[in-house]
């Protein structure tokens, strides 16, 4: 550990060679330190003794053996963490050569949030993608009448902003441990508790659509998961008033029909306790209208 500007945290898990692209993205500047969490990866996919960020003086690398996920090893990147600025990667994801003048532009900023431009595209094929999980749409409803909030609360992903790290530890924000969805506790978290917010109009990073990926696998255990934050958070924007910004999750709720229907009807009428009626009559009623088109 060092002190510096910038840290980045990149958890692992079987992808090596996309990690080390993400690496390589990264400026090798005197400012930056890089953390990659390793979340116990299979030895049979993943050569240890050549992994990637051991030769570079700037990456320092943390094997964990527990297999508690993203949201756990971003939190042992977080307890690595001494510098102004934090940043977050996906190992699958990589950032654009803007990403320099973007770290310049911003290290003495006095906000507490610097919102970050992405774009998408496909991870084997670098075509461009429409799906995007709208940091730019977003930005569009924001103003200083409405306090940004559309960021705040909607633009979920980790990587989507760079955080004063005064923030994280004045508000001891981390993430959930969950099997899914670790990442938007810290998110609105860091919403709710930033003063001071910038957008950033450079596209710094690059996501990729990666089949087999975490966002896409449907699994029990992780719609569940989704499911409990999802409560967890509109709980928390209900009783301070940004219940407009709700964590939406009817989607994970429907997709456990796949699954099971038994244990869909269960989970149903505990989204209706514990959901706001103005959101239930909302679904209810486009699934009524969907019926008769």
């Amino acid at each position: 550990m060092h002190l510096c500007n910038f840290t980045f945290i990149i958890p692992h898990k079987n992808i090596p060679s996309l990690l080390q692209r993400c690496i390589d993205s990264i400026p090798q500047r005197e400012d930056v330190h890089i953390v990659v969490v390793d979340d116990n990866s299979d030895s049979c996919q993943v050569d240890f003794s050549h992994f990637p960020g051991l030769d570079n003086p700037l990456v320092e690398v943390i094997f964990t053996k527990e297999g508690y996920g993203a949201g756990y090893a971003r939190n042992v990147g977080l307890k690595q963490v001494q510098s102004k600025w934090v940043l977050f990667a996906d190992a699958d994801d990589f950032f654009t050569p803007e990403l320099n003048v973007f770290l310049d532009k911003y290290k003495d900023s006095t906000a507490d949030v610097v919102f970050i431009t992405n774009n998408t595209i496909d991870c084997d094929t670098f075509i461009p993608q429409n799906q995007d999980l709208k940091v730019a749409e977003l930005a569009k409803e924001c103003n200083h009448e409405n306090e940004f909030d559309p960021l705040r609360y909607k633009s979920q992903p980790p990587w989507t902003k760079m955080v004063k790290m005064s923030l994280i530890n004045q508000y001891h924000i981390m993430f959930d441990e969950t099997p899914a969805s670790n990442d938007v506790w810290y998110s609105v978290q860091v919403g709710f508790y930033a003063r001071k917010i910038e957008i950033s109009k450079e596209i710094v990073y690059t996501r990729t659509i990666r089949q087999g990926s975490l966002q896409y696998s449907l699994d029990k255990e992780r719609l569940l998961a989704r499911l409990k934050v999802g409560y967890k958070v509109n709980t928390f924007l209900r009783n301070h008033g940004k219940i407009k910004y709700y964590n939406e999750i009817w989607g994970y709720l429907l997709d456990l029909r796949k699954i099971s229907y038994p244990l869909f009807f269960i989970q149903f009428f505990k989204y209706i306790y514990k959901t706001p009626f103005f959101i239930v009559k909302k679904h209810l009623k486009y699934k009524f209208l969907k019926l008769f088109r």
